[in-house]
């Protein structure tokens, strides 16, 4: 018998590692959503573990005082694992319930304490189990093992029934089987005197979990971190590549071959700001980036700072980037001259060098554009 368990708790760690490293996968903002489910599974791969060993040391009298160790901590464990997924729980619903106490958790854990107390003297003892000639022989105090995590099990599931809501469960049908595994892997390890402490039934037990909560908090974390760091890359205004995707784009660059930059900046925002006001200044602004993002396709136009610009180009065909710049130019007229810009492509340089080298350029036709207009600089 022993010879089934040994394979069932080696398939059960490959199982769980596969769901440890999958939850390590997720982005960092995720981590701590699934702190707790994450120590559960820890606990529950530390658990069978020792369950396995307990197992295979069993017969080896050479090695009497590791599997009393073995075994004492397969017992203790069941318990740390039942606090740790009482706190698991409070958080859960502290989410949705900001009220809700922690009272419950202190509880479990004041319960589960007294429980490894209790087999901490009984191991001493002698009267939770022995190991003679190298076989563990369960003593009197055996019996009333698990009996304050079975407590607390059933005082969980009556708080899953209650709060069920806030675990996000829509349907009464998982409600059942959240509460009917795990119930039944209880039983089931009562029931087998073979089963030494139950984890492959805690295992399977956290799988349902996993899969009816936890998945979905992961997935809800993800896109959430996705949608952060999409924000922090990205202009609100105008939904271009902000200051910050464009220095790490600038400082990553290394490509040895052709790159044109275009740097442009808005004409007139501040008498825009000044007498019409922000919302048209921010308009003026919305308008510069359409017109840079329809006639700039072939490359990304970043927006750096309020009003300026800044198109990278990466192996443009130069005979059709100058075609490009001359039409550009043209429907900037057309527009009544909201940008100033320049260009330049590089002739080896590094991708800075051909940026700052557009920024000047951009100058000489802003100087011009004050020249034509007859407003003053600065305005």
């Amino acid at each position: 018998m022993y010879s089934v368990l040994v394979s069932t708790c080696f398939l059960s760690i490959l199982y769980v590692v596969v769901i440890i490293i999958g939850l390590y996968q997720a982005p960092k903002e995720t981590l701590k959503p699934t702190r707790h489910f994450r120590y559960c599974m820890w606990i529950c791969l530390l658990g069978l573990i020792v369950e396995l060993s307990a197992y295979k040391l069993d017969g080896r009298k050479d090695l009497s005082n590791l599997s009393i160790l073995i075994n004492y901590l397969g017992y203790a464990l069941i318990d740390i694992i039942t606090i740790v997924y009482s706190y698991y729980l409070y958080n859960l619903i502290a989410e949705s319930d900001k009220e809700h106490s922690k009272r419950f958790a202190y509880l479990i854990t004041s319960l589960c304490s007294l429980e490894v107390l209790f087999y901490t003297i009984g191991v001493l003892s002698g009267n939770l189990f022995t190991i003679n000639d190298g076989k563990y022989v369960a003593g009197p105090w055996n019996e009333y093992s698990g009996v304050m995590a079975s407590f607390c099990f059933i005082l969980m599931v009556i708080l899953y029934i209650i709060k069920f809501r806030a675990f996000r469960i829509k349907s009464v049908i998982f409600v059942v089987l959240i509460v009917f595994v795990p119930t039944m892997a209880t039983v089931l390890v009562k029931v087998d005197p073979n089963i030494r402490f139950g984890f492959i039934g805690a295992t399977l037990s956290m799988h349902v979990v996993y899969v009816i909560i936890q998945s979905r908090f992961v997935s809800d974390a993800t896109a959430t971190a996705e949608l952060y760091n999409k924000l922090s890359y990205s202009d609100a205004l105008t939904g271009l590549p902000n200051r910050r995707g464009y220095g790490e784009f600038v400082d990553n660059f290394e490509g040895d071959n052709t790159v044109a930059a275009v740097f442009a900046d808005v004409n007139s925002l501040k008498i825009v700001n000044d007498s019409l006001g922000h919302q048209a200044g921010d308009k003026l602004i919305q308008k510069a980036a359409n017109l840079l993002k329809k006639y700039m396709v072939d490359g990304t136009v970043y927006r750096i700072s309020g009003d300026e610009f800044v198109c990278i180009f990466e192996n443009p065909d130069l005979d059709e980037f100058e075609e490009k710049m001359i039409k550009f130019a043209d429907k900037i007229i057309s527009s009544g001259r909201i940008l100033s810009f320049g260009y330049e492509i590089s002739h080896g340089e590094k991708l800075q060098a051909v940026i700052n080298a557009a920024e000047q350029k951009m100058y000489v036709d802003k100087q011009r554009y004050y020249e034509e207009t007859g407003k003053e600089r600065g305005k």
